[in-house]
C-alpha cells in the first residue's frame, strides 16, 4: 500500500489562502530584486557585475529559503513558518529605503565595486529572498493535493506573482512613485496574504504599519534638488545654485551636463566641443547622449547656423533640458536609443558626438566594433567621430580598448586630454595627419579659439597596439569602466 497518512497533527488551508501567499511572495520578491538594482545603482552602477550580483544573491538564498521550506513541509510549524515568513517579506520592503543605503554606501567604502555589489545585494535582498521563497514549499505542503500536483500549482500561481512584480516594479512603481515608495508597495500583498492565515490578523496588522514607514523613506527624496524625477530609465536630479546648475543621472557625484549663468566656460570637457567642427567638413553634428544639451550650446554658440540632431533614450531628460537648461528649439531632438539610431537612420553628419553613459558606465553595446561601424556610415565624407570617456583613475583601462576599437573601423584615431580625468577620441573618416588636424583647429572661429588650443595641447595619435578590440560577443567594458573609475 502507498500513499501518504494523513497526520492529525497536519494543519489545513482554504486553497484561496494557499494562492494568495504564494502569489504575494513571488510579487513581493520580484518587485524587491527590481527595486534593489535601482537601490545600488548609485553605488554599484548598472553593470554586468551589479545584475549578476543582485540575480546570483537572490538566487542563492531563494535555493536556502527553498529547502528550509520543504523541510517544515506540511507539520505543526508549518503555518507559523509561513506566517513569520511573509512578515519577514514585509518587514524588509518597510526597512530597507530606511536602512538600505546607509549599508550600500558602507559596502560601497569597504568593497571594490565588484565584491561591493555582491555584499551591497546580500545585504539588501539576502534577508527577504530566504524568507519569501520558504512560501511556495510550505504552501505546497499545505495544500490538499498531493505530491507534483501541489507543487505544481503553488509554483505556478508564485511564478504568476513574480511576473506580476515584476511588471509592477518596472513600468508602475519606479516611474510613477519612485523607489521608495515602490518598496511600500511591496509589502502591501504578504501584508494582506497574512489576514486569510490561521493566527494572522494580527501579524497582518503589525505588517500593515509597514507600509506608510516605507513611504515616508519617500518624503525626503530629492531634497536639495531644484529637480527630482523619477523615471523608466533615470532618477533625473538637477542641482542649481546662483552661478551654475548641472544636471546629474542616477548619481549626484557624475556631471551629465553643467551650465553657467554668466555663459562663461564650464572649465570641464563640454567646453571642447565648440571647436570640433571645425574638424570636419561642415556643421552638420550629430550628439548621441544629449542630456542637458551642454555639447549643443556649446557648439551653437561659436556656429550659429549649425545643424545639431540630439539623439537621447530618456524623454524626461529632453524635457528638463528644455525647461532647465534652455535647450534651443533649433536643436533637433530624436529620443531613441543611440545605437538603434546609428544602425536605422540615413542621414550623415560631419561630426558625430558620442557621450553615453549610464549610471556613470559606459553602455557596452556603444563601445563595440559594430557599434563604431554603424557610427562610421553616419558619418559624412571628411567627417570625424568624437568621443568623450571618463577615465580619472586609470587612463588605458578604457582609452587604450577604445580606441583599438575605433581603429578597427576608423582609419586614423587621436586622443586629447580633456581635464579632470576626461579624454576625446578623435577618430576620422578618412585618414588624416596631426599636422592636418591641427591646421583646421587652428583655423577654428574667434569664438572657438580657447576650445581649439585645449584640444591642440595634448592631441596626439592614440597608440592601438596591444589593446583589445571590444566587440558585441565579447567586451569586458563593465570591469574596465570600473577600474577607470575607481582605480581598483
Amino acid at each position: 500500500m502507498s500513499g501518504r497518512d494523513p497526520s492529525p497533527a497536519r494543519p489545513s488551508l482554504r486553497s484561496f489562502a494557499l494562492a494568495a501567499a504564494a502569489f504575494s511572495a513571488g510579487w513581493s520578491l520580484m518587485m524587491m530584486e527590481i527595486l534593489g538594482g535601482r537601490l545600488m545603482a548609485p553605488h554599484f552602477g548598472y553593470s554586468v557585475y551589479q545584475w549578476g550580483a543582485v540575480i546570483g544573491v537572490v538566487m542563492t538564498f531563494m535555493a536556502a529559503g527553498y529547502w528550509t521550506g520543504g523541510q517544515l513541509g506540511d507539520g505543526p510549524k508549518a503555518v507559523p513558518a509561513l506566517r513569520a515568513a511573509l512578515l519577514a517579506g514585509v518587514a524588509a520592503a518597510a526597512l530597507t529605503p530606511w536602512l538600505g543605503k546607509p549599508m550600500l554606501a558602507d559596502a560601497a567604502g569597504r568593497f571594490n565595486a565588484v565584491e561591493g555589489s555582491v555584499v551591497g545585494a546580500a545585504l539588501i535582498l539576502g534577508l527577504p529572498s530566504f524568507a519569501l521563497a520558504m512560501v511556495s514549499p510550505i504552501c505546497a505542503g499545505l495544500s490538499s493535493l498531493t505530491g507534483a500536483a501541489a507543487a505544481g500549482r503553488i509554483y505556478a500561481v508564485g511564478t504568476l506573482g513574480s511576473i506580476g512584480g515584476t511588471f509592477f516594479a518596472s513600468f508602475y512603481a519606479i516611474p510613477q512613485v519612485g523607489v521608495s515608495a515602490g518598496y511600500a508597495l511591496a509589502a502591501v500583498l504578504p501584508a494582506l496574504a497574512c489576514l486569510f492565515i490561521p493566527g494572522g490578523k494580527r501579524v497582518a496588522a503589525a505588517a500593515a504599519l509597514a507600509v506608510p514607514l516605507a513611504w515616508a523613506a519617500g518624503h525626503g527624496e530629492g531634497q536639495g534638488f531644484a529637480l527630482y524625477r523619477e523615471t523608466p530609465h533615470n532618477t533625473i536630479m538637477v542641482q542649481e545654485d546662483a552661478e551654475q546648475i548641472r544636471l546629474h543621472l542616477n548619481v549626484a557625484w557624475a556631471t551629465q551636463s553643467r551650465l553657467r549663468k554668466d555663459g562663461g566656460p564650464t572649465g570641464l570637457y563640454y567646453d571642447l566641443f565648440a571647436a570640433v567642427p571645425a574638424l570636419g567638413n561642415g556643421t552638420r553634428v550629430l550628439v548621441l547622449g544629449l542630456a542637458g544639451g551642454a555639447a549643443a550650446k556649446e557648439i551653437l554658440d561659436v556656429w550659429p547656423g549649425a545643424d545639431i540632431l540630439g539623439v537621447e533614450l530618456d524623454p524626461a531628460v529632453v524635457e528638463v533640458a528644455r525647461e532647465k537648461f534652455g535647450l534651443r528649439p533649433e536643436v533637433r531632438v530624436a529620443v531613441e536609443d543611440a545605437r538603434r539610431h546609428v544602425e536605422r537612420s540615413p542621414e550623415q553628419h560631419d561630426v558625430v558626438i558620442v557621450d553615453l553613459y549610464s549610471t556613470a558606465l559606459i553602455p557596452f553595446f556603444t563601445a563595440t566594433r559594430e557599434f563604431f561601424a554603424a557610427v562610421e556610415r553616419r558619418v559624412a565624407p571628411g567627417g570625424v567621430l568624437v568621443m568623450n570617456i571618463a577615465s580619472p583613475m586609470d587612463r588605458d583601462a578604457l582609452v587604450g580598448p577604445l580606441a583599438a576599437t575605433q581603429g578597427a573601423v576608423f582609419p586614423s584615431v587621436y586622443v586629447a586630454d580633456a581635464g579632470r580625468g576626461n579624454y576625446l577620441l578623435i577618430a576620422t573618416k578618412e585618414t588624416r595627419t596631426l599636422e592636418d588636424l591641427s591646421v583646421r583647429l587652428r583655423a577654428a572661429p574667434a569664438g572657438a579659439t580657447y576650445a581649439a588650443s585645449r584640444i591642440l595641447e595634448t592631441l596626439a595619435p592614440a597608440e592601438l597596439a596591444g589593446h583589445p578590440v571590444l566587440t558585441d560577443d565579447r567586451s569586458d567594458i563593465d570591469q574596465r569602466s570600473l577600474t577607470a573609475l575607481y582605480g581598483r
